[in-house]
């Protein structure tokens, strides 16, 4: 009916009908289908506002560390090597794997869900009185857990010390926003560090956002031996760093 309605009128502006369909065709069809389209997808990504189910253990210390895996990943994979070298080597300190891998394997929608998730997650956090310190470690998508997380946490508690770390995050959010990350990642964060391989062609993660010192590990590939893709070294190098 919309559809009838919108030709009647273009024909009434346009009574030759191998002019009215040029037009529409050449000129007013691709319009109102890149307009269709764009709804669709923005009412996909951002809608509707889910509930996430994400399994945790009550956070009780006052020192905590949250690993984020990022897309199409698991806590199954680098997460648990490194929560057990941050459970060795990190002292009094509580180290949690957030596994959010349902919600993480889709490009289009894990950095919305992500950082949904990082909100949720803050306010589990906020719950505990005792915790005055906090590192977050996110990979890829993860980078958006760790971002919300920190928006919700500086909002209402902005005496917890926040430190972000970001393993080749992603920048584009929603699917649309292509500099969101470069321009927001570290930026609530007390300390923020990214580590990054400039010859990674995931968009955004080849550079390090401008509130984050950068950490370029591109020329330590064979000093270590990784022959993996660009996107993966930031976490081989960092489980370097940590043994």
């Amino acid at each position: 009916m919309i559809f009838k309605n919108i030709s009647k009128k273009i024909y009434l502006y346009h009574p030759n009908a191998i002019v009215f369909w040029l037009l529409f065709f050449g000129l007013y069809f691709p319009v109102i289908s890149f307009v269709f389209v764009s709804i669709i997808l923005i009412i996909y990504i951002f809608w509707p506002f889910q509930s996430y189910d994400i399994q945790t253990t009550d956070i009780t210390s006052n020192k905590v560390v949250l690993i984020s895996h990022g897309l199409k990943d698991d806590t199954a994979t680098w997460v648990t090597t490194l929560k057990k070298q941050l459970l060795t080597n990190g002292g009094d300190v509580q180290v949690i794997a957030i596994d959010w891998s349902r919600y993480a394997d889709n490009a289009l929608t894990c950095s919305v869900n992500g950082r949904r998730i990082g909100h949720d997650m803050a306010n589990i956090l906020l719950k505990n009185s005792q915790l005055i310190d906090i590192q977050l470690i996110g990979h890829s998508c993860g980078a958006f857990v760790n971002y919300g997380i920190c928006e919700v946490l500086k909002e209402h508690q902005n005496d917890i010390n926040v430190n972000s770390i970001y393993l080749a995050p992603v920048s584009v959010y929603g699917g649309m926003f292509w500099e969101f990350g470069l321009d927001n990642f570290g930026a609530c964060a007390n300390e923020s560090i990214t580590y990054f391989d400039t010859e990674d062609r995931v968009p955004g993660s080849n550079r390090a956002p401008i509130h984050s010192t950068g950490i370029d590990v591109t020329d330590y590939k064979q000093q270590f031996g990784f022959d993996g893709a660009p996107h993966q070294w930031p976490i081989y190098y960092f489980l370097a760093i940590n043994e």
